[in-house]
């Protein structure tokens, strides 16, 4: 018969070199905490200086995944139709010219309506702040002007492509080669707008290539060691007050840009403008449909209100003054749900729900 084993406290087996460690008491920092502290003093210190942590090409790379997926979510809209069999227009419908066909004159229409309204944009906001001088109700008042603005743009784009004196019903149904003119004019503006979208993001991502430090790795002592590598005087006098004013401008810039948004732009997550990309194309059919279905009579005025209402709602949700109290990640969390319901309201009025 074998003798029981023999038991051993722990502090014999740290004596005796086994594998039990010494467990650190918690007011003991460990070195995975000390990295992670030093880190975020570092991040908070350079911030301080007008300095970010972080690498402007990935930055960049990853921003690219917005017009990307601005692209695909734009590509399966397209073929959507396609899908569902919708009728597309010949030439007993509308008379398209050999140089334009479908969908080409929608698309341009679109386009050059959305260009207006965009380019009115600015001198809204100046008449606003003309008529109110108080920064949040001119901005309100602005976005207020520019939103009936573009509901006016809408209408005008389908008035102008004979979208109603064309349809081969009388009531709206995606079973009309109308409802393919109206999801392509819709297609058109949320390309346009997309492409301006993605153009504001990568410049405002420009800003801050001046003032990205790489990450480096922890110094042994970061009390001692400098934040940023010695920067080197100009030779030329004339060169470094160039380049002064350039980073005063600059700086100027992404104050503005940090006061629209109540972040930096590099701290916004890279699926956000992914998201936004794809409300913008949402929310733009919906808009677009609404307004198409209000051109045969029935609730007409219901209609237009209804979609100028939910233009207007997540409008004043991204306004300046608005979307730092509200925050970037859920104006484009409600802003999908809009988005969302403003789609399948406008395939409801046209009947491609059931």
């Amino acid at each position: 018969m074998s003798s029981p084993p023999l038991r051993h406290s722990p502090e014999r087996i740290r004596d005796s070199g086994g594998v039990l460690n010494r467990v650190p008491e918690d007011d003991e920092p460990s070195p995975g905490n000390e990295d992670i502290d030093w880190e975020l003093e570092d991040e908070l210190a350079l911030e301080e200086q007008g300095f970010y942590r972080g690498s402007y090409t990935r930055i960049v790379a990853l921003y690219t995944l917005a017009p990307l997926t601005a692209f695909v979510a734009f590509a399966l809209l397209a073929l959507l139709p396609y899908v569902a069999r919708c009728p597309n227009p010949h030439s007993p419908t509308y008379p398209y010219s050999g140089i334009l066909p479908f969908p080409f004159p929608e698309i341009l229409a679109s386009i050059a309506l959305y260009s207006l309204s965009h380019l009115l944009r600015s001198p809204l906001y100046a008449l606003s702040a003309i008529l109110i001088p108080r920064p949040l109700p001119a901005t309100l008042l602005s976005t207020t002007l520019h939103t009936l603005l573009s509901t006016v743009a809408r209408l005008f784009t389908l008035a102008l492509l004979l979208v109603r004196p064309h349809a081969k019903y009388d009531f709206p149904t995606w079973h009309d080669s109308a409802f393919s003119r109206v999801w392509w004019a819709a297609l058109g503006w949320a390309a346009a707008e997309a492409v301006v979208s993605v153009h504001q993001g990568y410049a405002g991502l420009g800003l801050y290539r001046d003032v990205l430090v790489p990450p480096a790795p922890p110094p042994s002592d970061p009390e001692h060691t400098p934040l940023l590598p010695p920067r080197h005087a100009a030779p030329d006098p004339d060169t470094e007050i160039d380049h002064d004013i350039e980073q005063l401008v600059a700086l100027k810039a992404r104050e503005e840009l940090e006061d629209v948004f109540g972040l930096p732009l590099i701290r916004i997550p890279a699926f956000i403008p992914c998201l936004q990309r794809i409300n913008s194309l949402l929310l733009t059919i919906g808009l677009f449909l609404l307004l198409g279905a209000s051109l045969y009579g029935a609730n007409r005025l219901a209609l237009v209100i209804f979609a100028a209402a939910t233009h207007l709602l997540l409008a004043v949700l991204h306004a300046p003054w608005v979307l730092p109290r509200v925050g970037v990640h859920s104006a484009a969390y409600v802003g999908a749900v809009v988005s969302l319901g403003a789609l399948f309201a406008g395939l409801g009025v046209w009947g491609g729900v059931s």
